[in-house]
C-alpha cells in the first residue's frame, strides 16, 4: 500500500531539498554572513530533508505488501511515522531557523519519529524473512 507512495513522496522531498537550497541561497545569501551556529543548523536541517527523502525513496523501491495482516499493520504504522516525520522536518526547517537557541524541538521529534519508523521496517523485514523461510 505504501510502497509506491514512499517512492513518489521521497522524490518530491528530494525536490524540496533542492528548493530549500535555493531558498538559503536567495533569502540568506547562501548563509555567507550568518553566525556560525545558525549556519550549521541551517545546513543540518537542509541535509535532514535530503536524508528523509532518500529514506522514503529507498523504502518505496524495496517495500512489498506482506501476507501477514498484523505485520502489514505494524509496517504501515512505521510508514506513517516516516511520512509524518518527513513533513515535520520540512516544516521545522522553515519555522525553527534562524534561531538564537540551539534547541529545535520539532527537528528532534522528526528525527526520533524517522528512527522509530525505520526501526519498525527493519524489524518487520527480519520477522517476515523468518516467517516466510522457517527452515533457515
Amino acid at each position: 500500500m505504501f510502497g509506491r507512495f514512499h517512492l513518489f513522496f521521497g522524490i518530491i522531498i528530494v525536490i524540496i531539498f533542492l528548493l530549500t537550497g535555493q531558498y538559503m541561497h536567495h533569502k540568506y545569501d547562501h548563509l555567507k554572513d550568518m553566525e556560525l551556529m545558525n549556519r550549521a543548523l541551517f545546513r543540518a536541517g537542509h541535509l535532514y530533508i535530503l536524508l528523509f527523502g532518500l529514506i522514503n525513496v529507498a523504502l518505496g523501491a524495496y517495500m512489498k505488501p506482506l501476507k501477514h495482516k498484523l505485520l502489514n499493520k505494524v509496517q504501515s504504522f512505521g510508514s506513517v511515522s516516516i511520512i509524518i516525520a518527513s513533513c515535520l522536518v520540512i516544516y521545522a526547517f522553515f519555522t525553527e531557523l534562524p534561531t538564537e537557541d540551539i534547541e529545535r524541538p520539532l527537528t528532534r521529534l522528526s528525527l526520533y519519529m524517522v528512527f522509530f519508523g525505520v526501526t519498525i521496517h527493519g524489524l518487520i523485514s527480519l520477522m517476515k524473512n523468518n516467517l516466510e523461510n522457517p527452515n533457515n
